[in-house]
């Protein structure tokens, strides 16, 4: 067996996520592009509101974010997820064109509006197409190859963006926003020769594509051990359509929010919210008050961004060696609340004592325990969270499941990013109080309610949920019986 076959879905996801570097890069780049004088000197013309026209730059993105949500449920449905992921891809070079050639403050609102849309169709494609190619005993650590991607992203952000510091004039900030183009440009190119999902393929009655595609995914798997998993997905999908009362496009939507599937909902729902609720997007997006608070300023807070990009690194690179698909999910999601708020406590202590700068000690314990925190986010939450909207859906709602978590997230970092800065000011270090009592109720929600979703099938998870499942036991004779009958023809 050829080494590239052997690792054939190891490499599609490493393609697929692509995208995910894309995104860090994309979420990143805007805070360093921020902290350019030349940026300020050259987009904005006398008599403009700045102050209006960055939170546009920041807020409208995220709008982007929640349009795109809603449209990446329907592709994913009618297009597939190959080619979903293909025109997002280029919708965010698109959106990166715009905003590297930007004249004005309305072109670059353009340009983050456009990437926004084009990153909210990328986001839950990527989590749903890796899932539905992985195996069930690897799905979290090839969803954690996402995860890296993301860290990666944003460390070049933090990279870049130091670098460009030091450059004159309007390459300081046109460099930094062109880097999110060649990653695109990369996973755009490598795309065009991803398989499709084969569930896909088998929900759209395509099932000797689905089976081309299986032999192509797991060459080390024999003809029965093939045919036993394409009959499992058929009958499955099509035992799901039965069950449904109205296949028209879009209507999903509607269905995630019936009795039947409400608690996947808000269950996934409450899965993607440790991220803003936890902090964790107050402490990406605004650092730099952080580290002011803490009596750094200058060229040391935009070196200390770039370090800080490490942390999500090495944690996740600690997640895909000893958490993913080892840790039960449900562990790692509250221990993870735990380990946070702790965390965070101990950041509130050192904020509240040593905020004003005075004493270099304290401050430096401030700088390690921050450091500390996106570490420990990216060995519990950054990967899992996306693994987990992936797995809590059936086949006909995956897609669209994802992007209503994602729509719903996208709105409370709307408003959250709209209210920091006042509360900052207002509260200072208290408003890690409130970001300590909303983790401690999260936790409790995933140790109470979340279902156990590691190394089962994704159609095996639908059983842990209550749902009538098909009995796959029987599946070899059947198969044995079907190749039987073929030979006999023969």
């Amino acid at each position: 067996m050829r080494i590239l076959d052997r690792y054939r879905v190891l490499l599609c996801t490493c393609v697929i996520s692509l995208g995910a570097i894309v995104i860090g890069v994309d979420s990143g780049i805007i805070g360093t592009t921020l902290g350019q004088p030349s940026f300020f000197l050259y987009i904005f013309k006398p008599g403009d509101n700045q102050t209006a026209l960055i939170g546009a730059m920041v807020s409208t993105y995220y709008v982007g974010n929640c349009l795109g949500a809603v449209i990446s449920g329907i592709c994913l449905e009618k297009f597939g997820r190959k080619y979903t992921l293909i025109a997002s891809t280029f919708g965010t070079i698109i959106g990166a064109a715009i905003q590297t050639g930007a004249i004005n403050a309305g072109m670059m609102i353009g340009g983050r509006l456009f990437a926004g849309l084009a990153v909210g169709i990328l986001i839950p494609v990527m989590p749903t197409y890796i899932s539905e190619l992985a195996r069930p005993t690897e799905r979290g650590r090839l969803i954690g190859i996402m995860g890296m991607g993301v860290a990666v992203g944003f460390l070049l952000a933090n990279w870049v963006g130091y670098g460009c510091y030091f450059a004159k004039g309007d390459v300081a900030w046109r460099v930094a926003l062109a880097m999110q183009i060649p990653p695109g440009l990369a996973l755009l190119i490598f795309s065009l020769f991803l398989p499709e999902s084969p569930r896909w393929l088998i929900s759209q009655d395509r099932g000797q594509e689905a089976e081309a595609v299986l032999h192509q995914l797991y060459p080390e798997q024999d003809e029965n051990e093939i045919q036993i998993t394409l009959l499992s997905i058929q009958e499955q999908v099509q035992f799901e359509a039965q069950q449904r009362s109205n296949v028209s496009l879009g209507h999903a939507f509607l269905e995630l929010f019936s009795r039947k599937y409400i608690k996947r909902t808000l269950l996934a729902i409450a899965v993607i919210h440790i991220l803003p609720l936890s902090g964790a997007s107050v402490v990406q997006n605004y650092q730099v008050l952080l580290y002011q608070g803490l009596g750094y300023s200058g060229e040391q807070i935009l070196l200390i961004s770039g370090c800080y990009g490490f942390m999500g690194v090495i944690g996740q690179a600690i997640n895909m060696l000893f958490v993913a698909d080892k840790w039960p999910r449900v562990r790692t999601m509250w221990v993870g609340c735990l380990v946070t708020v702790v965390m965070l406590v101990l950041i509130l202590v050192l904020s509240r004592f040593y905020g004003d700068g005075s004493n270099i000690n304290g401050a430096r314990a401030g700088i390690a325990f921050i450091f500390l925190y996106s570490g420990q986010f990216a060995v519990f939450f950054n990967s899992t969270i996306f693994g987990l909207l992936a797995e809590l859906f059936p086949l006909h709602l995956r897609g669209y499941g994802v992007s209503i978590a994602g729509v719903t997230q996208s709105i409370t970092i709307i408003w959250l990013s709209q209210i920091t800065p006042i509360a900052f000011a207002a509260l200072t270090w208290k408003l890690y109080l409130i970001f300590i009592a909303a983790i401690i109720v999260l936790g409790a929600i995933y140790r109470i309610w979340l279902v156990e979703t590691s190394n089962l099938t994704l159609e095996e998870i639908a059983d842990s949920f209550g749902d009538n499942v098909l009995d796959i036991s029987g599946k070899t004779e059947k198969v044995a019986a079907i190749e039987a009958d073929q030979v006999k023809v023969k």
